[in-house]
């Protein structure tokens, strides 16, 4: 019945993920930054954005990140301010470093709808040794900067929220994150796992992926229960309960419930697209999940092209293409 309804390719996709840069200001343990960059540094211009949306008769959802911290791009208020006008949802993870001041009035003064602040730790020893630098306080103050500057506007979005991709070493942090997003006004917190890159923090050592131990489990239910008190929507990966989601471990065929090939297109600073967000943190070889470059073809040609359509089939045949073949086993949909 899944592989039925995938059938249909649409003539082109209404949800864009678009990496308006590759460029970070933190060197994260669990990012492929830290064991070196697939792509050379760039940006994508307002004008380059444009040439990729303009030919799309609907972008109903627009999503502005990818290995890189958005906030970074200058031009990332113009980019919102068009896609919003385009009628997109509009949302993007920010690390919150950068999120200050003018920067920060800019970027929500062009109205995205959702702004996700990526923390890893719930303190300053933990977020330094996840994230390489002291940044934890700094990021606090920001997030309240951010709800006060749009509260003081009379608007309801950004919507903010808290996000933790979940390891051995802060996975008993997940109480203090919850008691730390409340006590900064945000009420969603979001437990993501780790997909594994092979290096630094990346590894099956340090993930919690089916092999989560009695105090890192009960960590994360007291975290469900103190977020129900207080109010905090908390959720893992497909809506399960952190706790719950954790310890059934994966399935070899998690890959099936899989609808990007055919939702969505994913385009990196450099305009190739590739099968979905996924993708560059785990594919063992980059060149082999190029499906094309939108400044070299149309993306109508790359969407229903071989390359496209290979990954669709493979999905659908029960043969995936890697990465697609481990997804549900080193990380989650």
């Amino acid at each position: 019945m899944i592989a039925e309804a995938r059938r249909t390719v649409p003539d082109l996709p209404a949800e864009l993920y678009l990496e308006v840069t590759n460029r970070c200001n933190l060197v994260c343990r669990t990012c492929p930054q830290f064991t070196g960059m697939a792509e050379t540094a760039a940006d994508l211009s307002l004008d380059q954005v444009r040439r990729i949306v303009d030919g799309l008769p609907v972008v109903e959802r627009a999503v502005l990140h990818g290995i890189g911290e958005p906030s970074l791009n200058r031009a990332l208020p113009a980019i919102i301010g068009y896609l919003k006008a385009r009628g997109a949802y509009v949302l993007f993870n920010s690390n919150g470093l950068a999120l200050s001041g003018r920067r920060m009035r800019r970027i929500v003064d062009a109205g995205p709808d959702e702004i996700r602040i990526s923390l890893d730790a719930a303190t300053r020893a933990t977020y330094r040794a996840v994230r390489g630098i002291d940044g934890l306080p700094r990021i606090v103050r920001n997030l309240r900067a951010i709800a006060a500057y749009r509260d003081a506007r009379g608007a309801t979005s950004p919507r903010l929220s808290c996000w933790m991709t979940l390891l051995r070493e802060n996975a008993c942090e997940a109480p203090a994150l919850v008691r730390l997003a409340h006590a900064t006004g945000i009420t969603e917190v979001y437990i993501q796992r780790l997909v594994f890159t092979g290096g630094a923090l990346a590894t099956t050592e340090h993930s919690l992926f089916g092999s989560a131990q009695h105090e890192e489990l009960a960590a994360l239910q007291k975290a469900e229960r103190l977020a129900a008190q207080l109010g905090v929507r908390l959720r893992g990966s497909a809506e399960a309960q952190p706790a719950e989601h954790v310890e059934r471990g994966g399935s070899g065929n998690a890959y099936q419930a899989c609808r990007r090939p055919w939702r969505l297109v994913y385009v990196t600073a450099h305009g190739n697209v590739l099968p979905c967000c996924i993708a560059p943190f785990a594919a063992h070889r980059y060149e082999s999940i190029v499906l094309g470059n939108v400044f070299a073809t149309p993306l109508k040609e790359i969407w229903h092209g071989e390359r496209y359509q290979a990954w669709r089939e493979g999905i659908e045949s029960g043969q995936p293409l890697d990465p697609c073949d481990r997804c549900g086993l080193e990380w989650s949909l």
